[in-house]
């Protein structure tokens, strides 16, 4: 096993999932509505015309990686689908994890004092070790550093599996939304994930296997498959647990994938987070589609909820 890039390869797209061109993406409004409600935060995100909001966004950035390719197809069904320069205000709860200043992982921003990522991205360095870079597209520089207060790692983490391989991490000083930093709610407790379900995947890590890292944000689409269909492919089976994990890539084919710098990083659905890219070997390989943290597994959903709906405990 390796860490999780987004990688130019080829994926075939039927005809019904071209999508209509949109507007510019622009979370400016939603961010000035959730500064202004971010003492309760999780019950904005919840609200109707906020939920609408987030997945008109989302399918304008899902249109705009489908269709990039569209004009060169000359009538098949398989195009390129690659890793493509995203801006910031496109995914503006992306986070940058770094442990002395070097990118290490990727997050999200799920509170104005919360962020999400991998397990495995937390294991290795101390707290104080640890600093996040919100806010812009590039890895290196722009947007705003914070320092981390604290870690967590879920108490039912296997470090040999990576069983529910998800982990917190809490700031010290709480966020000031923009259309550059905002929170992304989480997927519903014990919501089920279609199979051939297109999702956007987003990071800085390895353009391919073996290769550099990206310095400006990525992203790509990428499907989920069916975790029969999963556990067939190259991949261990006994190293899936289908309860604390999903598959997305294709099972008989490359597809663009998540690799190394990528993990703990975001896997949206209809503008919610549904995943946490976590593991998978080597990167874009046919017949080893990449594997995901399922977040709207209840002993993972309950755990991350316990911790950030604690009030008490965020400002303490």
């Amino acid at each position: 096993m390796i860490l999780r890039c987004l990688v130019l390869l080829f994926v075939s797209i039927s005809k019904e999932e071209m999508l209509r061109p949109c507007e510019k993406l622009d979370y400016t409004h939603l961010a000035t509505e959730a500064e202004m409600y971010k003492n309760n935060i999780l019950d904005f995100l919840k609200q109707p015309h906020v939920r609408g909001e987030y997945e008109a966004m989302y399918d304008c950035l899902l249109s705009k990686l489908l269709g990039k390719a569209s004009s060169n197809r000359r009538g098949s069904t398989r195009r390129i689908v690659s890793g493509r320069n995203t801006s910031i205000t496109a995914v503006p709860w992306q986070v940058s994890l770094r442990e002395k200043t070097y990118p290490i992982c990727g997050g999200s921003v799920i509170t104005d004092i919360w962020l999400l990522t991998a397990a495995h991205c937390l294991l290795r360095a101390k707290a104080s070790e640890l600093s996040v870079r919100l806010g812009s597209s590039w890895k290196t520089h722009g947007g705003e550093m914070y320092d981390v207060k604290e870690c967590s790692v879920h108490p039912r983490y296997v470090s040999k599996t990576k069983t529910n391989d998800v982990g917190l991490i809490r700031l010290y000083s709480p966020l000031r939304f923009s259309a550059r930093v905002l929170p992304i709610r989480l997927v519903a407790r014990g919501e089920r994930l279609p199979a051939n379900e297109p999702a956007i995947v987003s990071g800085w890590g390895k353009l391919k296997e073996g290769g550099p890292s990206a310095t400006y944000l990525q992203s790509s689409t990428i499907k989920t498959i069916a975790m029969k269909l999963c556990r067939r492919s190259g991949l261990d089976r006994k190293a899936i647990d289908p309860t604390s994990m999903f598959c997305a890539g294709s099972f008989s084919q490359s597809t663009p994938d998540a690799c190394q710098g990528d993990s703990g990083g975001p896997i949206t659905d209809k503008g919610v987070l549904i995943g946490v890219v976590s593991w998978g070997l080597g990167c874009a390989r046919g017949n080893f589609p990449g594997v995901y943290t399922r977040l709207a597994n209840p002993v993972i959903w309950d755990w991350v909820h316990s911790k950030i709906s604690n009030k008490s405990d965020i400002y303490s």
